[in-house]
């Protein structure tokens, strides 16, 4: 079974180069229900080791019949750092594409993003309120207008502007990974 989390993330318009975290590792996700139970996830770091290396789509809203970019094709890129699942997508001059970053633009779409996958291995509390998945098989990323996980972030920018806002991001989530240990 695939299972599917969003995340919150922050947004710029600019260019078609679509880039961020798809998911951000040893970070609460808001309260999931599977099953009848209700309890919180953590993703944690490397959880999806190979897998991103293999075919991964990034969706609208996880519908297969609208894709924006693919791994196999090399629009989408994927890597897996200290912080989580980064990711740069460059987005097809498409009706799907223009749609997707008009809606960005004008605020109707906030940059949340999400990701299907399928666990492997998990961990759970004595409670079973909390679960961290350590090792899971990625199967796709998702733009999405709801998300479970509020850490993360994408941006629709120019291609020069992506190293410099991704390594904003980088800072961002170091500063606030310090901060939650404190």
């Amino acid at each position: 079974m695939i299972s599917r989390r969003d995340i919150v993330a922050d947004i710029a318009t600019e260019g078609r180069l679509l880039g961020g975290y798809a998911a951000v590792y040893d970070q609460p996700s808001r309260e999931l229900i599977e099953g009848g139970r209700a309890f919180v996830e953590r993703i944690a770091p490397g959880a999806f080791g190979r897998s991103i290396r293999g075919d991964v789509m990034l969706y609208y809203n996880h519908d297969e019949s609208q894709p924006l970019a693919r791994t196999t094709s090399g629009t989408l890129r994927l890597a897996s750092d200290r912080n989580g699942l980064a990711f740069d997508a460059d987005i097809a001059d498409t009706q799907l594409g223009r749609d997707v970053r008009e809606l960005l633009s004008r605020g109707d779409l906030t940059g949340e993003m999400s990701f299907g996958f399928m666990v492997e291995r998990d961990t759970w509390n004595k409670a079973r309120t909390e679960r961290t998945i350590r090792a899971a098989t990625l199967v796709e990323i998702s733009i999405v207008q709801r998300a479970a996980y509020p850490q993360t972030n994408s941006s629709l920018r120019g291609v020069r502007a992506a190293a410099g806002e991704a390594a904003r991001k980088r800072l961002e989530l170091h500063i606030a990974r310090m901060t939650d240990v404190r």
